[in-house]
Protein backbone atom coordinates (compact mmCIF):
# COMPACT_ATOMS: atom_id res chain seq x y z
CA UNK A 1 0.00 0.00 0.00
CA UNK A 2 2.80 2.40 0.95
CA UNK A 3 4.64 1.79 -2.37
CA UNK A 4 1.43 2.41 -4.32
CA UNK A 5 0.84 5.70 -2.48
CA UNK A 6 4.41 6.87 -3.16
CA UNK A 7 4.09 5.96 -6.85
CA UNK A 8 0.76 7.79 -7.11
CA UNK A 9 2.17 10.85 -5.29
CA UNK A 10 5.19 10.87 -7.62
CA UNK A 11 2.95 10.70 -10.71
CA UNK A 12 0.77 13.53 -9.41
CA UNK A 13 3.85 15.67 -8.74
CA UNK A 14 5.23 15.08 -12.25
CA UNK A 15 1.82 15.78 -13.81
CA UNK A 16 1.43 19.00 -11.78
CA UNK A 17 4.91 20.19 -12.71
CA UNK A 18 4.22 19.54 -16.40
CA UNK A 19 0.90 21.41 -16.25
CA UNK A 20 2.59 24.44 -14.64
CA UNK A 21 5.37 24.44 -17.24
CA UNK A 22 2.87 24.03 -20.09
CA UNK A 23 0.83 26.97 -18.84
CA UNK A 24 3.87 29.25 -18.80
CA UNK A 25 4.49 28.80 -22.52
CA UNK A 26 7.34 30.42 -24.43
CA UNK A 27 8.96 33.57 -23.06
CA UNK A 28 7.33 36.79 -24.28
CA UNK A 29 10.80 38.30 -24.84
CA UNK A 30 13.24 35.40 -25.27
CA UNK A 31 16.85 35.92 -24.19
CA UNK A 32 19.42 35.64 -26.98
CA UNK A 33 23.19 35.28 -26.79
CA UNK A 34 25.30 36.15 -29.83
CA UNK A 35 29.07 35.63 -29.94
CA UNK A 36 31.09 36.84 -32.90
CA UNK A 37 34.77 37.16 -33.69
CA UNK A 38 35.88 40.52 -35.05
CA UNK A 39 39.46 40.01 -36.11
CA UNK A 40 41.09 38.41 -33.06
CA UNK A 41 38.53 39.82 -30.60
CA UNK A 42 35.45 38.01 -29.34
CA UNK A 43 32.32 40.08 -28.92
CA UNK A 44 29.34 38.69 -26.97
CA UNK A 45 25.85 40.20 -26.74
CA UNK A 46 23.19 38.99 -24.31
CA UNK A 47 19.77 40.59 -24.68
CA UNK A 48 16.05 39.89 -24.62
CA UNK A 49 13.97 40.25 -27.79
CA UNK A 50 10.63 42.01 -27.25
CA UNK A 51 7.93 41.92 -29.93
CA UNK A 52 5.73 44.81 -31.03
CA UNK A 53 2.63 42.64 -30.61
CA UNK A 54 0.33 45.38 -31.94
CA UNK A 55 2.14 48.16 -30.06
CA UNK A 56 4.24 50.97 -31.53
CA UNK A 57 8.01 51.23 -31.24
CA UNK A 58 7.60 54.71 -29.75
CA UNK A 59 5.47 53.27 -26.93
CA UNK A 60 8.03 50.57 -26.05
CA UNK A 61 11.20 52.62 -26.65
CA UNK A 62 10.11 56.28 -26.24
CA UNK A 63 12.05 58.91 -28.14
CA UNK A 64 14.35 61.01 -25.99
CA UNK A 65 14.31 58.54 -23.07
CA UNK A 66 16.92 55.99 -22.00
CA UNK A 67 15.92 52.51 -23.14
CA UNK A 68 17.58 49.27 -21.99
CA UNK A 69 17.94 48.23 -25.67
CA UNK A 70 15.84 45.10 -25.30
CA UNK A 71 13.50 43.74 -22.65
CA UNK A 72 13.81 42.37 -19.12
CA UNK A 73 17.45 42.64 -18.02
CA UNK A 74 19.53 45.31 -19.73
CA UNK A 75 21.60 44.33 -22.75
CA UNK A 76 25.12 43.10 -21.99
CA UNK A 77 27.97 43.56 -24.44
CA UNK A 78 31.52 42.32 -23.91
CA UNK A 79 34.81 42.37 -25.78
CA UNK A 80 37.85 40.20 -25.14
CA UNK A 81 40.20 43.00 -26.31
CA UNK A 82 40.05 46.76 -26.73
CA UNK A 83 37.83 47.96 -29.61
CA UNK A 84 36.76 51.23 -31.17
CA UNK A 85 32.97 51.45 -31.14
CA UNK A 86 31.10 54.40 -32.60
CA UNK A 87 34.48 56.07 -33.15
CA UNK A 88 35.55 55.84 -29.48
CA UNK A 89 38.01 53.50 -27.77
CA UNK A 90 36.51 50.98 -25.34
CA UNK A 91 38.71 48.77 -23.12
CA UNK A 92 38.15 45.01 -23.05
CA UNK A 93 35.44 43.98 -20.59
CA UNK A 94 31.72 43.49 -20.04
CA UNK A 95 29.32 46.44 -20.19
CA UNK A 96 25.65 47.30 -20.31
CA UNK A 97 24.31 48.85 -23.50
CA UNK A 98 21.51 51.41 -23.39
CA UNK A 99 20.16 53.70 -26.08
CA UNK A 100 18.15 56.87 -26.45
CA UNK A 101 15.90 56.62 -29.51
CA UNK A 102 15.44 59.63 -31.75
CA UNK A 103 13.96 60.43 -35.16
CA UNK A 104 17.11 60.43 -37.30
CA UNK A 105 19.72 59.26 -34.81
CA UNK A 106 19.96 57.32 -31.58
CA UNK A 107 22.42 57.83 -28.77
CA UNK A 108 24.19 54.57 -27.93
CA UNK A 109 25.40 54.33 -24.33
CA UNK A 110 28.03 51.89 -23.07
CA UNK A 111 27.77 51.74 -19.28
CA UNK A 112 29.87 49.85 -16.74
CA UNK A 113 27.06 49.09 -14.27
CA UNK A 114 25.51 45.65 -14.61
CA UNK A 115 22.12 46.17 -13.01
CA UNK A 116 18.71 44.83 -13.91
CA UNK A 117 16.60 46.41 -16.61
CA UNK A 118 15.65 50.03 -16.21
CA UNK A 119 17.97 50.83 -13.28
CA UNK A 120 20.15 53.09 -15.45
CA UNK A 121 22.86 55.17 -13.73
CA UNK A 122 24.34 57.88 -15.97
CA UNK A 123 27.36 58.26 -13.67
CA UNK A 124 28.44 54.77 -14.83
CA UNK A 125 28.61 55.73 -18.54
CA UNK A 126 31.88 54.79 -20.22
CA UNK A 127 31.10 56.22 -23.67
CA UNK A 128 28.19 57.71 -25.60
CA UNK A 129 27.95 58.22 -29.32
CA UNK A 130 25.38 59.02 -31.99
CA UNK A 131 24.27 56.44 -34.55
CA UNK A 132 22.19 57.11 -37.64
CA UNK A 133 18.61 55.78 -37.58
CA UNK A 134 16.97 54.97 -40.89
CA UNK A 135 13.40 54.04 -41.75
CA UNK A 136 12.94 50.70 -43.48
CA UNK A 137 10.14 49.46 -45.73
CA UNK A 138 9.93 46.08 -43.99
CA UNK A 139 8.70 46.03 -40.42
CA UNK A 140 10.60 43.88 -37.90
CA UNK A 141 8.14 42.39 -35.38
CA UNK A 142 10.69 41.08 -32.87
CA UNK A 143 13.66 43.27 -31.92
CA UNK A 144 17.09 41.99 -32.90
CA UNK A 145 20.74 42.98 -32.73
CA UNK A 146 23.08 41.54 -35.32
CA UNK A 147 26.59 41.84 -36.66
CA UNK A 148 26.91 42.58 -40.35
CA UNK A 149 28.92 44.24 -43.10
CA UNK A 150 32.28 42.62 -42.50
CA UNK A 151 34.82 44.18 -44.81
CA UNK A 152 36.14 41.33 -46.99
CA UNK A 153 39.54 43.05 -47.06
CA UNK A 154 39.64 43.85 -43.32
CA UNK A 155 38.24 41.33 -40.82
CA UNK A 156 38.92 43.83 -38.00
CA UNK A 157 35.81 45.86 -38.87
CA UNK A 158 32.10 45.13 -38.49
CA UNK A 159 28.77 46.89 -38.05
CA UNK A 160 26.19 46.29 -35.34
CA UNK A 161 22.56 46.76 -36.34
CA UNK A 162 19.63 47.30 -33.99
CA UNK A 163 16.36 46.64 -35.85
CA UNK A 164 12.77 46.91 -34.69
CA UNK A 165 9.57 48.13 -36.29
CA UNK A 166 10.54 50.21 -39.32
CA UNK A 167 13.77 51.44 -37.72
CA UNK A 168 17.35 50.33 -38.30
CA UNK A 169 20.25 51.78 -36.31
CA UNK A 170 23.81 50.90 -37.33
CA UNK A 171 27.20 51.69 -35.82
CA UNK A 172 30.77 50.52 -36.46
CA UNK A 173 33.11 48.39 -34.38
CA UNK A 174 36.80 48.08 -35.13
CA UNK A 175 39.42 45.98 -33.41
CA UNK A 176 42.36 48.14 -32.41
CA UNK A 177 44.84 45.26 -31.82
Amino acid sequence: MKKGFIALATLLFIFSANVVLAQRGPAASPTTTVSQMIGNTEMTLVYSRPSLDGRSLETLAPKGQVWRTGANANTKISFSKEVTIGGQKLPAGEYSMYSIPGDNEWTIIINKAKVWGTNYDESQDVIRFKAKATKTSNSVETFYIMMQDFDKNNKNKATIELAWGNTSVKFPIEVTN
